[in-house]
Formats: structure tokens, sequence, C-alpha cells
């Protein structure tokens, strides 16, 4: 069964009969782009539709498949049919295999693409929490932050209030390891006092 010559026959038929593209899809419940790609040599009907397309055409199936009438005297042999049966068969299941490579491959590529989307998403998602959480470290040479050492040796705010002013404004920024000796430091600098 070859694809042209199939296509140029349902074409001929078609056109004998009257009908359009359109019309003969709605008889099969397929679309006008099948019969199109069907005439145009593109693809073949599915094996499904070679009786009722014979129907339709007042053709027998064989004649179909031949792509041809076959004269009304003409006896086929019971080889030839099988030949041609086999035939369209092979082909019919290359066609499967086929779309049955074609869809694993957009499936493929589809995850693929899903993968790689989400892969770029979780990045930018990462890249907006580390810019969210990255808050500027406290500066301890700050002037508010002045220190000196007390008679034990150890290291006081110079200013206590403001040293805690400053403190409770950067505290809404970040807490670090900075943070940490500074709060020792008020620590040290309150004991002294009380």
């Amino acid at each position: 069964m070859e694809k042209e010559k199939l296509g140029n026959f349902v074409s001929e038929l078609r056109k004998e009969k009257n009908m359009t593209q359109k019309e003969l899809a709605a008889i099969l419940c397929v679309t006008d782009k099948a019969v199109s790609k069907w005439e145009r040599g593109l693809s073949y009907p599915d094996i499904s539709l070679l009786e009722p397309l014979a129907e339709v055409f007042d053709v027998s199936i064989l004649e179909l498949i031949q792509g041809e009438h076959l004269a009304k005297e003409k006896s086929i042999s019971m080889e030839m049919a099988e030949s041609a049966l086999d035939n369209s068969l092979t082909i019919s299941d290359a066609e499967l295999k086929r779309k049955h490579i074609y869809n694993k491959s957009i499936i493929l590529i589809c995850c693929i693409s899903l993968m790689f989307l989400i892969s770029v998403i979780m990045n930018i998602i990462n890249l907006w929490k580390s810019e969210t959480t990255d808050s500027p470290s406290v500066d301890p040479y700050t002037p508010s932050y002045q220190t000196i050492e007390d008679e034990n040796g150890r290291l006081v705010f110079k200013n206590p209030d403001k040293a805690l002013s400053q403190m409770l404004q950067d505290s809404q920024s970040t807490l670090s390891d900075e943070w940490i000796q500074l709060l020792e430091i008020l620590n040290n600098t309150l004991e002294e006092e009380y």
C-alpha cells in the first residue's frame, strides 16, 4: 500500500461522490485535516477506518489498499488478498511505532523542560530568600559603641545610653557574632554601674 496511490484514490473517490473533505471527515468521525493528510500521501487512514471508508465509496477494502479499482470479473487470489492485508498491517504497525517513539520523545522533552524550569524557579527563590535574609552586619567601630577599659581590665561602653540606643536600632536588621560581642560588653557595663 503506497501512501500517494491511496491518497490519490481517496481524493478521486471523494470527488466522484461530490463530497468535501469536511463532509467525509464528519462521516468517518475524523478531522478534515486527517482526510487532507491521506489525500496528500502524508499518512494512512487508521486500519479501523478502512471498512467504513470502503462502504462510503462503494469499493472493496482491497481496492482501497491497492489504491485502484479492480475489474469486477478479475478474481483475486487468496494469497494476493492476504499479502495486501499483511502489507497494510505491517505499515500500520510501523506507523504506530513511529507515533509511539514520537510521543515518548515529546514526553521526555517536556519532563526535561519541566525539571529545568523547576530548577530555575528554585534558584530564583533561593536568591530571593538570601537577599531578604542577608542583612548588613553591625559595625562595632561606630562612635556609639566606643569602649574603654574599666579598673578590672574589661571593656565597657564609654556612653552606655548611646550604645543601647544604637543596639536597639541595629537589632532590627541583624543578629550576628558582633551583636553577641556587643551584648556582652553592655552586660559588663551594666554590671559595673549597678
